[in-house]
């Protein structure tokens, strides 16, 4: 489940900070069920219409499947419902002989469970019922014991690993942060522990902590407008990111007010292109940055339309959008704090970013103004 850790750990993990020493640092990461059953949708459910075979015989003649998870909160624990498809079968005359099929509904309460490092974040099952589509409990003792063997273990197997994750985090985040901030990225990074999780009607919300230093306690350094090298890169970049998420507005079920939604979105990403246009070329002043007016302006209509249409996306696709919703949410709400490894929510900010893209970008390239005249 590496997107599924990745996710977690990168939606504003970085952007929250206090100007001085070293200090550490605790905040809320929430995750909404419809983006986890979007996740195990994705890396979990690799067959047909939402499907996994959770077991099979080398024969092929029976078989174990799970289909259609759907994920809620119940008693402070995960609830997953799946439908189940069981047959238990022999092979006879190089034919299958059915012996037991069976259909109907399984469901598991698993509690969030922290381990005492406060690294490992897992779901074990502490409860695990099968019904048949009338309701009525399963009583056949040879597929009860198959799905306690088979299918509790797949569901379980959901772990958050901090271990792993550190890898993906920083590769993940080090292009949106200056060279000179790297190394303080590393230790953020390797700091990283869960303090306190909780599962609730809405989804799972993590206390995560970590040690942040901010090196500009002195005062951030104004980052000069782009030049024109710079600019056209950066419009490359813009562009190709507008065409995308222009393409999945188009494509994304927005539960309500569909054609109404994706014109506010549209209206919205029209004018974050001007706003960061201006941010990046005109003069810096900090009481009248289009930045920062612009999400102070935009964020509270964009944020809910972006979370109903991105919970509901293809999990690759929900990754990348609720990813950035999250962050940037947080900077919205937080950024007043502190500007931790740089980041700021300003046309200064904004500048000091584009330019991290475009270095990630062009590596072995060098951005030079042209000549005038």
């Amino acid at each position: 489940m590496s997107k599924m850790r990745t996710l977690l750990l990168t939606t504003g993990l970085l952007l929250t900070a206090q100007t001085g020493m070293a200090r550490e640092i605790n905040i809320p990461v929430p995750m909404e069920y419809g983006l986890i059953k979007s996740v195990l949708v994705s890396e979990l459910y690799d067959g047909p219409n939402e499907s996994v075979r959770a077991w099979k015989d080398g024969k092929q003649c029976s078989f174990l499947d799970l289909d259609h998870p759907q994920i809620s909160g119940e008693q402070g624990q995960v609830k997953i419902q799946n439908n189940v498809q069981a047959r238990v079968g022999t092979a006879l005359g190089g034919k299958c002989m059915t012996l037991i099929e069976w259909s109907g509904i399984l469901q598991t309460l698993q509690q969030p469970t922290l381990d005492a490092s406060g690294n490992v974040l897992s779901f074990p099952v502490t409860q695990l019922n099968a019904f048949d589509r009338n309701g009525q409990p399963l009583n056949i003792a040879q597929l009860q014991s198959l799905i306690k063997k088979a299918a509790e273990p797949k569901l379980a197997a959901l772990k958050i690993d901090l271990n792993q994750s550190r890898p993906d985090i920083t590769k993940t985040l080090l292009p949106f942060i200056a060279a000179e901030d790297s190394e303080e990225l590393h230790d953020t990074i390797n700091s990283l522990r869960f303090n306190q999780v909780k599962a609730d009607e809405k989804g799972i919300l993590i206390n995560v902590g970590y040690s942040a230093t901010n090196q500009n306690a002195g005062g951030l350094k104004a980052a000069p407008v782009l030049n024109e090298a710079e600019l056209n890169q950066w419009r490359k970049l813009w562009q190709g990111w507008q065409m995308s998420l222009e393409k999945n507005i188009e494509k994304a079920p927005i539960a309500t007010n569909a054609d109404a939604s994706r014109a506010s979105l549209r209206d919205v990403l029209q004018k974050a292109g001007v706003a960061f246009e201006q941010g990046l070329t005109a003069e810096y002043v900090a009481e009248n940055d289009p930045v920062r007016k612009f999400f102070n302006s935009s964020w509270d209509v964009l944020a809910p339309l972006l979370r109903d249409a991105s919970t509901q996306l293809p999990g690759n696709s929900s990754l990348r959008y609720v990813t950035l919703i999250a962050a940037t949410d947080l900077m919205y709400e937080l950024e007043s704090i502190g500007s931790p490894l740089g980041l700021e929510v300003s046309s200064n900010g904004l500048r000091k970013l584009a330019r991290s893209l475009i270095a990630h970008e062009n590596p072995k390239g060098k951005t030079k103004a042209k000549r005038k005249g």
